[in-house]
């Protein structure tokens, strides 16, 4: 368990800072907009699905009381990317003025059926 809790934190802060940096330092106008587009949704991606990564495990650990397997990190480490996924999608698409009520139920069915296949598969 801390193994997994050491290699999460790493991940969201080494995210939170790479943000930091893109957002406070890099103009996504200039002549590094590639690199600062590009940074700030890598860093976005990884940032959520670490921060939904502790929600989803860490929060059901100490729900429980117990200390809970391997196999459980990697359920909680899939919902938490799927979450990224859609989280960054969004911002994606709202930036370029694609967004809407109709893609972001798309997206969810999607992603929730995803979810559901992944859960029932043996």
């Amino acid at each position: 368990m801390f193994r997994n809790f050491f290699f999460t934190t790493l991940v969201l802060l080494l995210s939170i800072g790479i943000l930091w940096i893109t957002v406070t330092d890099l103009d996504p106008f200039g002549v590094q907009s590639r690199i600062a587009r590009t940074t700030f949704f890598l860093a976005l991606f990884t940032g959520v699905g670490s921060l939904c990564t502790f929600v989803f495990f860490f929060g059901a650990e100490v729900f429980r009381g117990k200390r809970l397997g391997s196999r459980k990190f990697l359920v909680a480490m899939r919902r938490g990317i799927l979450l990224s996924v859609y989280f960054t999608t969004y911002m994606l698409l709202e930036w370029l003025n694609f967004w809407g009520i109709l893609e972001a139920t798309l997206l969810a069915v999607f992603l929730v059926l995803l979810e559901w296949i992944a859960s029932t598969k043996k």
